[in-house]
């Protein structure tokens, strides 16, 4: 795929960087349980690294956004939570 037309089709949601890149739907959940557990061990910065990036690589996944809003909750950021927290359960039910 050419640049812009990739670009294009990332913009339009036609296809993520994660689809790009090849990994898989088990590989991103290992990452997002990554993050999760960065976050119970106390390391919120780390946490929250890991798991924007998951969020920019893929952004329709749902377990994304509910482990930031975790994190948030966790940094006493309830409106931010309360965002996450509203697109994860915006794709469930998108999602089916």
């Amino acid at each position: 795929m050419k640049t812009q037309a990739t670009l294009d089709a990332i913009r339009n949601g036609e296809v993520t960087i994660r689809e790009l890149k090849g990994i898989t739907d088990e590989e991103m959940e290992a990452a997002v349980m990554a993050g999760r557990s960065l976050m119970i061990a106390g390391q919120h910065q780390a946490a929250a690294e890991v798991l924007a990036g998951l969020a920019l690589y893929d952004p329709f996944r749902p377990s994304v956004w509910r482990a930031l809003e975790e994190l948030s909750r966790r940094g006493c950021c309830p409106e931010q939570a309360n965002l996450f927290s509203g697109l994860a359960r915006a794709m469930t039910v998108a999602g089916g």
